[in-house]
């Protein structure tokens, strides 16, 4: 004979917590990395090429000057400037390949002066090859440091990679793993731990339900008498006949054993809910075949409800497994509810402490 337990309310944890938060934050976080390190890249490489071109613009500058300084003190101290004249300010200011041109250079490697009258030829020019201090330091530095740099980066970034895509694997395992943990084996239905978080999700957000407990009649014969596969093949039988009964924010959950809860909500009220009470009761009924028998159990069943949604689910608990004790106790498949009181279609409530 069952017993009055206080162990019900014992299925119940906080209500549930994002769990995907973490692993959502971590994906995010190593794709800001890679950014990061694409936007590193591109920095790196468009500073060589300023630090370059400052480096070129400020040399041209001081070429030009001492040039210009240079052609100066050549014409006060010889006059005119002649070919060789150019031979002398290249050599006084440090130029490369100095010259005197009639025409103007088309090439961006040359620098040119114009002559001013007195300075020589009319129209014509102190040409010189340009120095590309910049160029050269990026010239011998660049084929180690920046492959360097680059290879660094790309480092960077494929452990990044495989980081996001491990956070994406262990993602899968983990919801996978959490789906497993709250389904039940045998049934396939869900097991007692996603009973208790959905009903203590909705008591956080005090949504009324109610609370069908269900336990088989003569199901111990049965394993008895026809072995562990013929009750399996019973208990599978009852999961698939009571869930044709919900509605589709119902949950039928299978707790242990022979024991089975549904948990209704939105609330069906009192008429509603003893007819779904009885309805399980009848679909329980129904011979059962196996795989070598045709078997026939009840179920007895304890009801409860939380019609403001605002009890607490362990006294909603308590309550129904009163309830159940109650309906065990009577010859046959039986449905007992929680503080029954007269009324149509066996009204109830469950009166608040």
């Amino acid at each position: 004979m069952r017993r009055p337990s206080n162990r019900l309310p014992g299925w119940f944890s906080q209500a549930p917590v994002d769990t995907d938060a973490g692993m959502r934050a971590i994906g995010r976080l190593v794709i800001a990395c890679m950014v990061a390190l694409a936007c590193t890249a591109i920095l790196v490489g468009t500073t060589a090429i300023n630090v370059t071109q400052a480096i070129d613009q400020a040399n041209q500058s001081a070429e030009l000057r001492r040039a210009a300084n240079a052609l100066d003190a050549i014409v006060a101290q010889y006059g005119e400037l002649t070919p060789s004249g150019a031979v002398r300010v290249g050599q006084l200011a440090g130029l490369r390949n100095s010259r005197l041109t009639a025409e103007r250079s088309t090439d961006p490697g040359e620098a040119q002066i114009p002559l001013l009258n007195g300075q020589g030829p009319s129209g014509s020019f102190l040409t010189w090859r340009r120095e590309s201090t910049g160029a050269q330091v990026f010239a011998r530095f660049a084929p180690v440091r920046l492959p360097l740099i680059g290879g660094t980066i790309l480092l960077a970034m494929g452990l990044m990679l495989v980081m996001h895509n491990l956070a994406r694997r262990i993602e899968r395992q983990r919801r996978l793993a959490h789906n497993q943990s709250r389904i039940d084996a045998l049934t396939g239905l869900p097991n007692r731990l996603a009973f208790e978080t959905r009903a203590a999700s909705l008591t956080s957000q005090k949504i009324p339900f109610d609370v069908l407990l269900l336990d088989l009649d003569h199901f111990k014969p049965v394993n008895d008498a026809f072995g562990h596969a013929a009750g399996d093949a019973v208990l599978r039988a009852v999961g698939q006949r009571l869930q044709p009964l919900l509605q589709s924010s119902d949950m039928l959950a299978r707790l242990g054993g022979d024991e089975f809860v549904l948990l209704a909500s939105p609330a069906r009220g009192a008429e509603g809910l003893a007819d779904l009470a009885h309805a399980c009761v009848a679909a329980i009924a129904a011979p059962i075949r196996t795989a070598a028998h045709t078997v026939t159990v009840g179920a007895s069943v304890g009801v409860a409800t939380s019609p403001g949604g605002d009890l607490p689910v362990a006294t909603v608990l308590a309550a129904a497994d009163s309830a159940l004790y109650r309906a065990k106790r009577v010859a046959g498949s039986s449905v007992k509810f929680a503080d029954e009181a007269p009324g149509p279609a066996g009204a109830w409530q469950l009166r608040r402490a």
